[in-house]
């Protein structure tokens, strides 16, 4: 096919209008029909590179819909956005205020003054009130006996900081404003300000921080297994700003990963001895990385002692590798991201993981034939090479329904952290590392299972000041199923 590069559409198309109204005159000879078709292809093959760009630029238009009656039939339940407030929030107060107008109504047909009917209009709002900071003064009741021998005071409420002038309920929110929502502490207390809190510490409230996640470290150790309990792990790192209180200023925050439950450690080295560590305390058979030598040196290390531990690679990492190179070379890229078009189409259609394997073939000898004469240094050649070297790798998923197409999934829940190191820019001693695995730990898990993560530590703090066992996050969401 030709390229929009090497064609003049104006005078393509001048010279098809000119050849056509000679056309209409006499017939053309040989020559000038042939011409005519040349400049008529020429012109078809403009417009469609023309498309093509343009829907690269918007994205592929959306099928069109049918339009569907408006309304809903008789019987049927409305729309859950058109319920009341009430009815999608029902776990939230309602506020009832019953509204009088100022002078009571006469009425239009006989003059005389109306009565209340008993009837109303009633209409609801969704609104909000803004953050509301109050003092909590416990006076605990003193006993004294007649004989005046001794006097027993009530037993102090159980807290996070016993001695400390902050309560559970700050504590918790100044961690998940951190840990959760991202939210540095400064900002934090900018916030409190405006909500009429002023001079509230930084310092005071990062050591609260570190301080919650002593308190939830049961919880840490319980994901913890949790994660090494199952047969497919999934394994991602991120650089981590050590700012001040050691020597190496480069930390990496390593992530284990089930579909349950996220497990985060902070440590100064990117060495495979971290991965070697928790995953010889594991009962994993699959690890799912992106490709990284030090998960490679792991499971080699392990191999030697009688431990085994398939690795496994990531799809999504090769299909993006292509699509990079897709920039420089549109037409060599094209039939490896249509072929990893049709493979997660068949993921998405739950087709059988078998039907995989003969696409993975079919890029494997495209790549093969390519391999030798690529650019050296090209995005293609690294697109290339990825495929072929991890091709065991890449394709175990076809074997094996538990073993995802990606890690798609610890990409995900390692964001957080990566978009949070870019706010506080890092932590600034050994135990605030630490407390940013602790957290984000019990936070992202939270997550990973659909759950309020302030509602589940709340609970989980009461528990432990009750000295009730402490639940996962994912062992929670069955307790209140």
């Amino acid at each position: 096919m030709k390229t929009v590069h090497k064609i003049d559409p104006e005078k393509e198309y001048a010279q098809a209008k000119a050849l056509i109204e000679l056309a209409s005159q006499q017939v053309l000879d040989k020559e000038n029909a042939s011409s005519l078709d040349a400049s008529v292809d020429n012109l078809i093959t403009a417009a469609r590179i023309l498309m093509e760009r343009e829907e690269l630029r918007r994205g592929k238009p959306k099928e069109p819909t049918e339009n569907a009656p408006k309304g809903r039939k008789k019987g049927q339940e409305r729309a859950q956005s058109s319920k009341l407030p009430s009815q999608r929030y029902i776990d939230l107060e309602v506020v009832e205020t019953e509204v009088k107008p100022d002078i009571v109504p006469t009425c239009s047909c006989c003059g005389s003054q109306m009565k209340e009917s008993g009837l109303f209009d009633t209409s609801e709002k969704l609104e909000v009130k803004p953050k509301i900071y109050f003092i909590s003064r416990l006076k605990r009741t003193k006993y004294n006996c007649n004989c005046s021998g001794t006097m027993v005071n009530t037993p102090a409420v159980p807290s996070i900081v016993p001695t400390s002038n902050y309560g559970d309920s700050l504590i918790i929110d100044v961690a998940m404003s951190k840990f959760c929502d991202l939210i540095p502490i400064e900002r934090y207390v900018q916030i409190a300000f405006r909500g009429g809190i002023e001079d509230l510490p930084p310092q005071s409230l990062i050591g609260l921080t570190h301080h919650l996640a002593n308190f939830l470290t049961p919880v840490y150790e319980l994901i913890k297994k949790e994660v090494q309990r199952v047969e497919v792990l999934m394994a991602d790192e991120t650089t981590w700003r050590m700012l001040e209180g050691d020597d190496t200023s480069q930390w990496y925050l390593w992530g284990f990963f089930s579909k349950v439950s996220c497990y985060f450690e902070a440590h100064d080295t990117r060495s495979g001895d971290v991965a070697t560590k928790f995953l010889n305390e594991s009962h994993a058979k699959f690890l799912m990385s992106d490709g990284y030598a030090g998960y490679s040196k792991a499971l080699g290390v392990l191999r030697e002692t009688g431990r085994i531990i398939t690795e496994t690679h990531c799809n999504a990492h090769a299909y993006r590798y292509f699509e990079e190179a897709s920039q420089p070379w549109k037409d060599e890229c094209a039939p490896f991201l249509e072929k990893y078009g049709d493979i997660y189409e068949l993921e998405r259609q739950l087709a059988p993981r078998g039907e995989l394997l003969p696409i993975f073939e079919q890029i494997k000898i495209e790549c093969e034939k390519i391999q030798n004469s690529v650019m050296p240094g090209s995005s293609l050649q690294k697109a290339v090479n990825y495929f072929l070297n991890h091709y065991t790798g890449l394709t175990r998923c076809s074997a094996n329904k538990d073993i995802p197409l990606d890690n798609n999934l610890a990409e995900r829940q390692i964001r957080p952290s990566v978009v949070g190191k870019k706010t506080w820019y890092g932590t600034h001693s050994k135990r605030g590392a630490l407390t940013t695995a602790v957290l984000f730990s019990i936070a992202q898990s939270c997550k990973l299972n659909n759950i309020n993560p302030r509602k589940y530590i709340a609970w989980v703090v009461d528990q432990i000041h009750q000295n009730k066992p402490a639940a996962t996050p994912f062992q929670y969401l069955h307790l209140h199923r």
